[in-house]
């Protein structure tokens, strides 16, 4: 469950955590809210993984260029700043060029006149105790989705929402006991569920019904 939610953030918004189905929902969720409140042509998604510093330093500028680069047809704009993967405690991370750069858009962010510009963040794992993270937690709205672990009481159900829902997104339609039997197989990791999915609903090709047999 999220640490905090919001069904209306305010214009700064972060989405993070282990549950990586649920963080993108909630990060989709919220960036389309905006688009359809602020209207317009000139929202901008980026995608924030990195495999290094370099990667992630391209990132950052293309955020801040988003940010100061006001709608060409005036409105407003929602940017998502997309499954940032260099805020935990990886090397990437830990690199003093993004370090910096991290510091640099905290103080960019602190200042920032929003008016009609809107910004989510999504992203997996986050060290809460670094200055960015704390810079989000009090200036924007901040909700964590935590991982699934087999002690929780509902991790089956919320594996079987997950399965049913992006399946659903597929065209596709499963019956309780395959469901049961696809959510026992894979376990509390809904990022593991999510590629088993996949592959069930490409090898049920063109049948929209998917059975235990499958």
């Amino acid at each position: 469950m999220p640490a905090k939610s919001s069904a209306r953030p305010g214009p700064l918004a972060m989405v993070f955590g282990e549950d990586d189905y649920a963080v993108q929902r909630r990060g989709r969720e919220v960036f389309n809210a905006w688009q359809e409140e602020l209207g317009g042509m000139d929202h901008e998604t980026i995608d924030a993984r990195a495999g290094n510093s370099g990667e992630a330093l391209g990132a950052v500028k293309k955020l801040h260029e988003a940010l100061n680069t006001l709608p060409f047809f005036g409105g407003g704009k929602a940017i998502w700043f997309k499954d940032c993967s260099f805020l935990g405690d990886d090397r990437t991370s830990a690199s003093g060029a993004v370090t910096e750069a991290l510091a640099g858009l905290a103080d960019t962010l602190k200042s920032f006149t929003w008016g009609n510009v809107r910004l989510v963040i999504t992203a997996g794992k986050v060290d809460k105790r670094k200055s960015f993270f704390k810079v989000l937690q009090k200036a924007g709205n901040v909700e964590e989705y935590a991982g699934w672990s087999a002690s929780d009481k509902d991790w089956a159900d919320r594996a079987e929402m997950l399965a049913r829902e992006a399946l659903r997104e597929r065209g596709k339609r499963i019956d309780e006991e395959a469901l049961a039997q696809l959510v026992q197989s894979v376990g509390p990791h809904p990022r593991q569920l999510q590629m088993e999915v996949e592959k069930l609903a490409t090898y049920a090709g063109d049948a929209q019904a998917i059975t235990s047999d499958d």
